[in-house]
C-alpha cells in the first residue's frame, strides 16, 4: 500500500523569492496545484490512498481578494474553481484523508469535509465563517456539515455565528474520525486511517453527498428540523437590517434535508452564494469593513528592534505596565494588559478607588474563568503574580514600568501634573508615556514633559469598556517618534489583540470629534419636537446602529458630555444663567443635556436615570424605560416653531448622521485620518456602526451618493445657521465637482495635496 502525501501549499518555484502564506489560502495557484496533484495520484496505479495536509495550518479558506466577481470563482480554461477541486476529492476512487492542523476555515473546512476521512491535531480549529463577509459557504458546506453531523441545530449555530469549533466538539459530531495530542503524529495517524481505508476499497459510503441528514421516512425528524429552522429565523435580524446572509444560511441548510438530491441542494447553495456575492450591498459593506481592518497599520517591523518593543514581542516576557487611575476605564485597560501576559501596576491616590478597581478586575477575571476563556489557576496566577496596586507613584516598582497609560478624568491640568511627575519618576529614558484622553490635545499633555521625553509620548485612547471594546485610537503628537508609533501599534494589535487606528492630533481626534454633532443634533431634534427620546433612538437602531445616541449617552454617563462641555467653557453659569465664555454669539447650542444633569440629576444608567429610567428589577437595571419626567422636561424646551408632525426616520437619520460624515470629510482634509477606511474602522469597532453598511464614509459613498449628500448639507446649513458641522467640506465639494466618489478620489491619489501632517 502506497500513500501519496499532497501538501495544500504548492512547492516553491525555483529561484522565486515569494514567501508562501502559512495560512494556505485557496488562491488560483493552490487550486491548480491541488487539481494536478490529486489527478496525478488517482491515475498512478502504484498509489493506493492520498493524504491531504497543510503543514502548520490546513487552510484558512478562499482567497477573498478574489471575491470581486464570479469570473474569479468559477472554472476557467486553466484555473479550476474551488467547487471543482472539492468534487474531485470526494469522487476520488482512492480514499483521501484530510490531516487537519491549525485552522481549517471556510473553503479549507469544505475541502476537509469532502475528504473520505478526517484526522486532526487536538488543538486544530474548524469553521465556516462566510457570513462575516456577507456570503454563505460556497463549497457545499451547508450540505455536507448537516449530513455528517446529523444535527441541524448545531449546523445552523456553527454557520450562522461563523464561530470556530474545536476537535473535541468535531469528534462528538462525527466531523473528524481521529484526534492526536501530538502535532508531529498527525500524519502518522492519517496514514493509519489511509491504510484502513485502502482495505475497505469502496469509498461511496464515506462520501457525505451519499448520506442523509436523517432517514427519508422519519416524519418526526423532518418536522423537528423545520421547526429548528423557523426558530432560527425568529432570532436573527430582518433581511433589510443586516440579516441577508443569515436568512440565506437557513434557506441553504434547509435544502440539505428538503431537497430530493444532494446536487439539488448544492445547486441552490451555489445560486445563493453568487447572488449574495454579486448583488448584496450588505455583503459589499461587510467585505469593505473586513479589508479596512486589515489595512490599518500594525507596526512596522523595521522600527521594532529596540528593547521596549522586544520586551513586548517576547512571548516569555511579562513587561511591566503602569496604569494611572483605578476607575472603570483604568481597570478595563489593566485587564486588557493582564490578559495579554503583561504585569500591571495600578496607581491611584485613593485607597478606596484601588480597592474598587481591584475587586472589579478580580470579578472580570473570574467571569473569564466561568466563560472558559482562562483556567482558574491562570486567573489566580495573574492576581497573585502579575497584578499590584499602589498609591505612591514616586517610589517602588512603578518606576520600572516600560509603558505607562494615564487614565484619569478629562482635565488638562490634572493630566499635565501627572506627566510632570512621570518625567522624573520613570527610570527607563525610553519608556512610553501614553494618555487615554478621549478629547484633549496630546501636544498640551506632552508639553508637561521635558523635551527629550516628548518623543515617547502619544495618545492611546481605549474605548469603554476597555476590556471589551476592540478599538484603540493611537494619537500622534507633534513630537511623537515613528518608533513610538510603531511600538504602540504593535502592542495594540499583537499583544492586546485590539484594532488600533493611528490618527492625528485635534480636539476629539476622529471618533469623538465626529460624534459631537451626532449627540448635539439628537438634542435639537428633541427640543424641536421632531421626535421623542424613543423615536430618535429607534430611528438609528432601525438604521443598524447597535444602540441609539441617547441610550448610548446613558450608558457612558450623561454627566460626561456635560463635564466636557463645561471644560470647553460652553455651559451656562448655574448662578447667573449666563452662557459659557466660549459660547460665541450666534452659536447653535442646546442646554437640554446640561440641565438634564444639573437640574434633574439624571446622569445616566449608573444612577438609574438619564434620558431613560432604569429599574434594577427590569433587565438587571440595564433596560431603558420611557421617562415621564424627561418627556415633560423636553416639552418645556420645545419652541413655538415646532413641527406639527414628527420627523420621519430618514429625516432623523440624516439630521444626525450627515453632519457626522461631513466632519469625517474635514478630518480627511486635515489629514487627521490617513484614509476613509480608517474612519470606517473606528466607527464599526468603536461606535456600533453596522458592519454591513461598511462604515460612515463607505455608506455615504456607496449607499447615499455624494451629490445628494452635498445637496442636503446645503439645505441643512441654510436651515440651521450657527452649526459649523453643516457647512459642506471642501473635499466633499471637490469630489462632487469632479464627479468622483470619495474612494475613487483617494484611489487616484488626489488626496495627497491634503497631507499637511507628514506623520500620517
Amino acid at each position: 500500500m502506497t500513500v501519496q502525501l499532497i501538501s495544500i501549499q504548492p512547492p516553491p518555484i525555483k529561484g522565486s523569492t515569494v514567501r508562501s502564506n502559512p495560512l494556505n489560502p485557496l488562491a488560483k495557484d493552490v487550486r491548480c496545484h491541488l487539481q494536478d496533484a490529486i489527478q496525478s495520484a488517482i491515475s498512478d496505479p502504484a498509489i493506493t490512498s492520498i493524504i491531504l495536509h497543510g503543514g502548520k495550518n490546513f487552510s484558512a479558506g478562499a482567497d477573498i481578494t478574489e471575491f470581486s466577481g464570479s469570473e474569479n470563482l468559477t472554472t476557467s480554461k486553466h484555473v479550476p474553481s474551488l467547487q471543482v477541486v472539492i468534487d474531485l476529492i470526494e469522487s476520488s476512487p482512492k480514499p483521501i484523508v484530510a490531516a487537519v492542523t491549525g485552522v481549517a476555515l471556510g473553503g479549507g473546512c469544505e475541502l476537509a469535509l469532502a475528504c473520505h476521512f478526517r484526522v486532526a491535531h487536538s488543538k486544530a480549529k474548524m469553521g465556516l465563517p462566510e457570513v462575516k463577509i456577507g456570503v454563505i459557504p460556497g463549497g457545499d458546506g451547508t450540505q455536507r456539515l448537516p449530513r455528517l453531523s446529523k444535527d441541524v441545530a448545531w449546523t445552523l449555530d456553527v454557520i450562522m455565528s461563523g464561530r470556530m469549533f474545536g476537535m473535541a466538539e468535531a469528534k462528538s459530531k462525527k466531523i473528524v474520525d481521529g484526534i492526536t495530542d501530538n502535532f508531529k503524529d498527525v500524519l502518522e495517524v492519517a496514514q493509519k486511517w489511509a491504510d484502513y481505508a485502502t482495505i475497505m476499497k469502496d469509498m461511496t459510503f464515506r462520501m457525505a453527498s451519499n448520506q442523509e441528514v436523517f432517514a427519508e421516512d422519519d416524519a418526526a425528524a423532518l418536522a423537528s428540523a423545520r421547526a429548528i429552522c423557523e426558530q432560527s429565523l425568529r432570532k436573527i435580524p430582518p433581511k433589510d437590517r443586516g440579516g441577508e446572509a443569515l436568512h440565506a444560511v437557513v434557506k441553504a441548510v434547509r435544502a440539505s434535508f428538503e431537497s430530493k438530491t444532494f446536487k439539488e441542494g448544492s445547486d441552490l447553495e451555489t445560486e445563493i452564494f453568487f447572488d449574495l456575492l454579486l448583488n448584496s450591498q450588505q455583503g459589499r459593506g461587510l467585505r469593505h469593513a473586513f479589508f479596512a481592518e486589515r489595512k490599518v497599520d500594525k507596526g512596522s517591523k523595521k522600527l521594532l528592534g529596540g528593547p521596549i518593543a522586544q520586551a513586548f514581542l517576547n512571548p516569555k516576557a511579562g513587561p511591566l505596565v503602569g496604569v494611572i487611575g483605578a476607575g472603570t476605564m483604568g481597570s478595563g485597560i489593566a485587564i486588557s494588559f493582564l490578559r495579554s501576559g503583561c504585569k500591571v501596576i495600578i496607581v491611584d491616590n485613593s485607597e478606596k478607588s484601588l480597592e474598587r478597581g481591584s475587586n472589579l478586575i478580580s470579578k472580570i477575571l473570574q467571569s473569564d474563568v466561568t466563560k472558559k476563556r482562562m483556567s482558574s489557576s491562570q486567573a489566580a496566577h495573574i492576581l497573585k503574580n502579575n497584578f499590584s496596586t499602589t498609591s505612591d507613584m514616586k517610589t517602588g516598582e512603578f518606576c520600572n514600568c516600560l509603558v505607562v497609560v494615564e487614565a484619569v478624568f478629562e482635565n488638562l491640568k490634572i493630566k499635565q501634573s501627572i506627566f510632570r511627575q512621570l518625567d522624573t519618576v520613570i527610570r527607563n529614558p525610553k519608556a512610553l508615556l501614553l494618555s487615554n484622553t478621549s478629547t484633549l490635545n496630546i501636544d498640551s499633555i506632552a508639553s508637561a514633559l521635558s523635551p527629550q521625553k516628548r518623543n515617547f509620548c502619544a495618545g492611546m485612547h481605549f474605548f469603554s469598556p476597555a476590556h471589551v471594546m476592540k478599538l484603540v485610537e493611537i494619537v500622534i503628537s507633534s513630537d511623537t517618534s515613528p518608533e513610538t508609533v510603531a511600538i504602540v501599534q504593535m502592542i495594540t494589535s499583537k499583544k492586546l489583540r485590539k484594532v488600533g487606528v493611528t490618527v492625528g492630533n485635534c480636539e476629539g481626534f476622529v471618533g469623538n470629534r465626529m460624534v459631537d454633532s451626532y449627540s448635539a443634533e439628537a438634542a435639537f431634534v428633541l427640543t424641536e419636537g421632531g421626535g421623542s427620546v424613543q423615536d430618535v433612538d429607534k430611528a438609528l437602531v432601525n438604521f443598524g446602529m447597535a444602540i441609539g445616541p441617547l441610550n448610548m449617552g446613558d450608558l457612558a454617563g450623561t454627566d460626561i458630555g456635560y463635564l466636557i462641555a463645561k471644560e470647553k467653557g460652553l455651559v451656562r453659569d448655574p448662578k447667573t444663567g449666563s452662557p459659557g465664555p466660549n459660547r460665541k454669539e450666534g452659536m447653535r447650542y442646546s442646554d437640554l443635556l446640561d440641565d438634564l444633569v444639573v437640574k434633574l440629576g439624571r446622569s445616566g444608567q449608573k444612577v438609574m436615570k438619564g434620558w431613560y429610567d432604569y429599574d434594577p428589577k427590569v433587565g438587571r437595571g440595564r433596560k431603558p424605560l420611557p421617562s415621564k419626567e424627561v418627556e415633560d422636561f423636553i416639552a418645556s424646551y420645545t419652541n413655538g416653531d415646532a413641527p406639527t408632525t414628527k420627523y420621519s426616520k430618514q429625516e432623523i437619520v440624516e439630521r444626525l448622521l450627515f453632519p457626522l460624515v461631513n466632519e469625517g470629510f474635514k478630518i480627511l482634509e486635515e489629514n487627521i485620518a490617513q484614509k476613509p477606511s480608517d474612519i470606517d474602522v473606528i466607527y464599526v469597532y468603536g461606535y456600533g456602526w453596522p458592519a454591513y453598511r461598511g462604515g460612515p464614509m463607505y455608506w455615504i459613498d456607496n449607499e447615499v451618493g455624494l451629490p445628494y449628500f452635498l445637496k442636503r448639507l446645503n439645505e441643512m446649513n441654510h436651515s440651521f445657521p450657527g452649526s459649523t458641522y453643516y457647512i459642506p467640506s471642501a473635499l466633499l465639494k471637490e469630489c462632487v465637482a469632479l464627479g468622483f466618489g470619495l474612494q475613487e478620489y483617494y484611489d487616484k491619489g488626489l488626496h495627497k495635496k491634503h497631507t499637511n501632517n507628514a506623520k500620517l
